[in-house]
């Protein structure tokens, strides 16, 4: 069995967790420059999502999701990429801009088949992460979100549930909706989650209108919480209502150690971000999570039985 360990992009975040504390920044910023795989470089180029679609350049990365009290990881949150043959690694701006519903659609539903695939495998590997997809809201409506989770469920030996994050614009626009989309698939431990929390200008107001599992606060909040004198306090804030409406808080966005610690003493529950660890793609967290179960050998024990022969 794998324990459920933070990750960072190319190495586990608990070597940054073993670091003396408080964090100092110089340390953290060498484990990552040295270790991490990093998104991909901004190429130009884009393309029509349709023709990513039809030409299967679609691809799904995984972030890890880190409990922050815990310093466990706890699960993942899919994004998409656009693997062109020419221009490379393509991030959602490339192909995303003027999607058509009817694509964003088969986007959605290849992203929950995808990650649940996906959680499968990392389930097979001892490590039972939740995931999480993003899915538009009006998208959310047309698909069959029940029928996907109903086939792969069964295959868990320990069903993990599932986080749809919606934004939170639409959910504020759309809330009997949302409402009603909820209450269908709690029965699947389907919950939603309100993603970029804080932006709508009436979020605070309806928040107790949201029986939602998580809140994920925007990171325009997390940057600098640690130490901007007038983003700290409204950060604990949106954490605190959070938990007052029996939410969990989502910090995103997470990329200096400083703030992690801030969040942390805040009581914020759950966070990402690059400092945690970058999406990549299900094969290098699969690959991450095998380096975990299986360390390698300290050069001082591989040259033990050696050094006992010939004392033999």
């Amino acid at each position: 069995m794998i324990s459920p360990l933070l990750l960072t992009t190319e190495c586990s975040a608990c070597e940054v967790a073993d670091a003396k504390k408080p964090f100092e920044t110089s340390v953290v910023l060498k484990i990552l420059q040295e270790l991490r795989l990093g998104e991909p470089p901004a190429v130009a180029g884009r393309v029509d999502l349709r023709d990513a679609l039809r030409n299967r350049w679609i691809e799904f990365w995984y972030q890890p999701k880190i409990d922050l009290r815990k310093k466990q990881l706890i699960g993942v949150e899919a994004f998409s990429r656009a693997r062109h043959p020419q221009n490379g690694v393509l991030m959602p701006s490339a192909f995303m801009p003027g999607a058509s519903e009817g694509d964003l659609v088969t986007l959605s539903e290849q992203a929950l088949d995808q990650a649940l695939k996906a959680s499968l495998n990392f389930c097979k590997l001892g490590v039972n992460l939740r995931p999480a997809v993003n899915i538009p809201i009006n998208a959310l409506v047309k698909v069959p979100v029940a029928d996907i989770v109903e086939s792969h469920r069964g295959k868990f030996e320990k069903w993990p549930g599932l986080i749809i994050d919606v934004a939170e614009e639409q959910i504020v626009s759309e809330l009997a909706m949302a409402n009603d989309i909820t209450k269908k698939l709690q029965h699947l431990d389907v919950r939603l989650a309100i993603d970029n929390f804080g932006r709508g200008y009436s979020s605070f107001a309806r928040l107790k209108e949201l029986p939602f599992a998580e809140i994920k606060l925007d990171r325009a909040f997390v940057t600098d919480c640690g130490s901007d004198k007038v983003n700290a306090p409204l950060c604990k804030t949106v954490i605190d209502l959070a938990h007052n409406f029996g939410s969990i808080a989502v910090a995103v966005g997470i990329e200096k150690a400083s703030d992690a610690l801030a969040l942390v003493s805040m009581g914020c529950d759950h966070g990402q971000g690059f400092l945690l660890g970058q999406p990549m793609p299900e094969e290098r967290f699969i690959s991450l999570l095998r380096q975990r179960a299986n360390p390698p050998a300290r050069a001082g024990a591989a040259k033990a039985p050696a050094a006992q022969a010939r004392r033999a």
